[in-house]
């Protein structure tokens, strides 16, 4: 089997990328549909006018190895992107990643040119990077249909439209947002709870003020001797009370 041209990688990038971005067929397409469709894409590019047709399991496989290769040198940008020292241009960081690369795999990166080509998509861009290069390598290829978005001419340097947050996104969100509204229930019944012990603690300091007034002027008016002028008093204040009461 012939090698595959920078050229080739790049007219099969676009198919893929215009392919798993079509907002009519989306990830609704079965893997078979999908790299028809990709290999259709691929066979019509003028750019590939005179070169041999590539079957849709030529290109699944070659997509296969540039997906895995990019989730590797992704993570090795980011690595060198934060190694970035002051001085240092974007050649010099590119080159730390290549060196950062061939320490972790042993080897040199050959896809520099498919890189440049889906740096900017969402997938590999950002901080969803470090994630995808964790899950690139478990993903099965049928299931690297996309999932649904805007059509994207994809050129060098153009940031790819963002896609629309799937399935386990918005369960994830979901759940955030019940446990949130869970939290704050359980907060408010804290402080329903303090306030009840708190009236009721209240409640109790009062009755035990009271008793133990009424303690002291039953005592005053159980005194035989002579009482003071203000014992005096608070007896008449007591007798007043139990009047009127």
């Amino acid at each position: 089997m012939r090698k595959w041209s920078p050229t080739e990688d790049v007219v099969l990038i676009s198919a893929w990328l215009n392919t798993s971005k079509d907002s009519v067929v989306g990830n609704e397409q079965k893997a078979i549909a999908f790299w028809k469709r990709i290999a259709n894409y691929f066979a019509a590019s003028p750019k590939l006018a005179a070169v041999e047709k590539r079957g849709p399991v030529h290109c699944k496989a070659r997509w296969g190895k540039i997906n895995e290769g990019m989730c590797k040198f992704v993570g090795c940008y980011e690595a060198a992107t934060k190694q970035r020292s002051s001085g240092q241009n974007d050649d010099d960081v590119l080159k730390m990643a290549h060196a950062i690369y061939f320490n972790d795999y042993k080897k040199k990166y050959t896809l520099e040119h498919a890189w440049l080509e889906l740096r900017h998509d969402q997938k590999w861009s950002g901080a969803s990077a470090t994630k995808d290069k964790v899950q690139c390598k478990r993903r099965k290829l049928d299931d690297q249909t996309a999932q649904p978005s805007s059509y994207v001419q994809v050129n060098h340097g153009e940031e790819a439209m963002a896609r629309p947050v799937g399935v386990k996104a918005a369960k994830a969100k979901g759940k955030k947002t019940v446990s949130k509204k869970a939290t704050l229930e359980e907060e408010e019944k804290e402080r329903i709870e303090f306030r009840s012990i708190w009236d009721i603690k209240q409640a109790n300091f009062a009755l035990k003020a009271t008793l133990n007034k009424q303690k002291l002027l039953d005592s005053l008016i159980a005194k035989t001797e002579p009482l003071s002028e203000l014992e005096i008093a608070l007896k008449k204040n007591k007798l007043i009370n139990d009047m009127l009461a």
